[in-house]
């Protein structure tokens, strides 16, 4: 039997190419060699969705879309959302992806639905469970382990409660593969809400930037925390973004995390080596300036910025622009949204940096 070439075999999706990237030959004993370093599987994997949101009417959506990370191109409709909603957060496993909570009318009316779709097949979200107790979680931090998904800070306060709409600071989560209400994990360094920016390594849950609070004496802060996917606990402070700023969105390759955007008018885009605790460095821009409350996905390779709005004109966006992760740079055009649309940081991708 002699050797075999895959470079041109066809996976299930009718896509040619190495099912693992890097891979070029089988031998006839039936070895291949995989290359060192993030590994892109092929078939299925690789999708960024963008759920939910307000349109640039303001009207709450339930509708969803995704793109494939790996071709640039315009986003295909996904399905429909159980609840129209926006403000939610979002948690991906390599299958499933997981909408948490949101505020479903003006005001703080929240949602404690907690809901899933299969990132593989298109088509309406499924219940998975509730938020903690009476708790509502809007504008949140989601970061992902292959096993757990977290929601962090937010409005998270009991409906009813003298408090209420005040910001909190616990840390809660779900398991990926069984369908429950949250737990509680533990808390943050301090209070906030407009996280939004939450990326991941293989180990560590990074979140940053945000409103510290509590309300009313609103302050955008350039804190930068982690948790440790392995024990359980509060987050532990990891650094400093360049810019102090809130609606940051963020995305991570296992090695590196990304923060894209944000308020204050910053046309930012920073980063940090997720294994060394230290401060965010200047990466590139952003091709809108202030862009803020748009939707992150991810592959090993590229980061992709959904949807948003700037600060003028003040109108949801139907954009999407990527970054290469590891060559820092201006984020460049990817294609177009089928709806414009803002206040939508639950990006879901199953290309997931967690492991644990």
């Amino acid at each position: 039997m002699s050797d075999l070439n895959i470079n041109n075999i066809t996976d299930r999706t009718g896509n040619a190419g190495p099912i693992i990237a890097g891979v070029s030959t089988v031998t006839s004993t039936g070895a291949f060699t995989v290359p060192v370093g993030p590994t892109e599987y092929r078939g299925g994997r690789g999708r960024g969705i963008v759920a939910g949101g307000t349109n640039p009417s303001g009207t709450y959506l339930n509708s969803m879309e995704y793109i494939e990370i790996a071709t640039t191109g315009n986003a295909v409709d996904f399905g429909d959302l159980s609840e129209i909603k926006r403000q939610l957060t979002g948690a991906s496993s390599s299958t499933r992806g997981v909408v948490i909570g949101g505020q479903i009318s003006p005001g703080n009316y929240a949602t404690k639905g907690v809901e899933y779709v299969t990132i593989s097949s298109g088509g309406g979200a499924s219940d998975f469970g509730e938020v903690r107790n009476t708790y509502r979680i809007i504008d949140s931090a989601g970061v992902t382990s292959n096993i757990r998904g977290f929601a962090c800070g937010g409005v998270n306060t009991p409906t009813g409660a003298a408090n209420e709409g005040q910001y909190g600071r616990s840390i809660d989560y779900i398991t990926f593969a069984t369908l429950g209400d949250m737990s509680n994990w533990g808390d943050l360094v301090h209070t906030g809400r407009q996280l939004n920016a939450g990326c991941e390594s293989s180990t560590r849950g990074i979140i940053g930037g945000g409103y510290a609070g509590p309300a009313p004496d609103n302050s955008e802060v350039n804190t930068i925390q982690y948790i440790t996917f392995a024990s359980q606990g509060n987050s532990e402070l990891f650094g400093s973004l360049t810019v102090a700023r809130r609606n940051v969105i963020a995305v991570s390759d296992k090695t590196r995390g990304v923060f894209m955007g944000g308020t204050a008018g910053p046309n930012v885009i920073d980063y940090i080596t997720i294994a060394s605790l230290g401060n965010a460095i200047d990466f590139g821009d952003l091709t809108i300036s202030g862009l803020v409350n748009g939707a992150p996905a991810q592959n090993t390779t590229r980061g992709v910025y959904m949807g948003g709005d700037p600060p003028s004109p003040l109108s949801a966006q139907n954009t999407i622009t990527y970054i290469t992760i590891q060559s820092a740079g201006n984020a460049t055009d990817f294609g177009d949204l089928i709806t414009a649309r803002e206040n939508v940081p639950a990006g879901l991708c199953d290309i997931n940096a967690g492991n644990s």
